[in-house]
């Protein structure tokens, strides 16, 4: 008979679109490092817990293989375009195939894992396959699946297709994000500790915080669309860093369009990222909208300009106000334009 020590492991699927960029980013991150901190100070979680990370934007990627806690570091996240969550689901069947100890004839394998996807955006690849796949064959057989909807405009929809345990974080603060890995860690922790005790292949759920409620069967959302926001990747003409700059759909029809078929956005944010992932091949986004959809401005994150323009190559960055006409040098292909106040159509990021 094997030595072996039966794991639990624990795989975390993270959504890094670009809807999340913000608060809710940066709250992600420092919400997973005080649960990775907090898992450490238990002596049973430092015995039976691995961890892995899959992240997903535009591609999946398994930044963190299956580790122990004493060896986890957490690397960076960074945000990307697209939420390809069917490849993530992909990516997690393949490493929960390779990674989990499975039982034979002279050992018990490792523990049920537990998997946690984390989502606020539209599924922008092909997920619906895989998504009936791990519904089907995986959910309750082979894993323990729980569906995280991030805030109140998340599609639980797609969550629901995935697993039948959808929980809804109702607001993605700070605060909440903190409140919810705490809970993660609690859950963790406890499930640990019974599997110990009793070998219950089962995952033990604390009380959820006020911020966090289960999604009810059969409730379908109405509201959720995969238009719901326009991300424009721009760079500061002084210093050439990267933000995004993010339009929220504020109303479906309207007449000052002259067409009733077309979304209106309203500048919301302008978010500075040091580190952000293109799509591979990415020149500009495939969702095109005209300027006169686009309400309102948000002053550049860096310098403060207070406009944005587009370069004759398709390129956007901040603009600083002007009379008739200016002549700027884009930060990005470095061609020096005449720009003048006029409508046009411009290529915008999905999350």
């Amino acid at each position: 008979m094997s030595n072996y020590w039966r794991r639990l492991p624990i795989y975390l699927l993270l959504d890094c679109s670009e809807s999340m960029a913000g608060d809710a980013f940066f709250s992600l991150g420092n919400g997973l490092n005080a649960m990775i901190g907090e898992l450490k100070t238990n002596p049973t979680a430092l015995e039976t817990v691995t961890i892995s990370i899959i992240t997903f934007s535009s591609k999946a990627k398994q930044i963190i293989p299956l580790t122990d806690l004493l060896k986890l570091q957490i690397p960076e996240l960074v945000l990307g375009s697209g939420t390809a969550m069917g490849s993530a689901l992909e990516l997690w069947t393949q490493c929960m195939e390779r990674e989990v100890m499975k039982s034979s004839a002279t050992q018990k394998g490792d523990y049920k894992p537990i998997c946690f996807i984390l989502t606020d955006g539209e599924p922008t690849d092909r997920w619906e396959d895989i998504a009936d796949h791990v519904r089907n064959n995986i959910v309750g057989k082979q894993a323990n699946v729980i569906g995280v909807a991030c805030g109140p405009d998340a599609d639980t929809n797609k969550l629901c297709r995935i697993t039948e345990t959808v929980i809804v974080l109702k607001q993605a603060t700070s605060s909440s994000f903190s409140r919810f890995f705490k809970w993660i860690s609690a859950s963790i922790s406890t499930t640990s500790e019974r599997l110990e005790s009793s070998g219950n292949k089962g995952i033990s759920l604390p009380a959820l915080p006020e911020e966090i409620e289960i999604q009810q069967t059969g409730k379908q959302q109405q509201f959720t669309t995969s238009d719901r926001h326009v991300f424009l990747h721009s760079k500061c003409i002084q210093n050439r860093a990267f933000y995004l700059l993010r339009y929220t759909k504020i109303i479906d029809q309207i007449d000052l369009l002259g067409s009733s078929n077309k979304p209106v956005y309203q500048a919301v944010a302008a978010h500075p990222l040091e580190n952000f992932e293109f799509a591979e091949g990415e020149k500009t986004p495939g969702l095109q909208v005209s300027t006169s959809q686009l309400l309102g401005f948000q002053p550049c994150p860096y310098c403060g300009n207070s406009l944005w323009g587009m370069c004759s190559n398709g390129h956007v960055h901040c603009c600083p106000e002007y009379q008739n006409s200016i002549n700027i040098t884009c930060p990005w292909c470095k061609v020096t334009d005449t720009y003048l106040p006029q409508s046009f159509d411009v290529g915008s990021g999905v999350g």
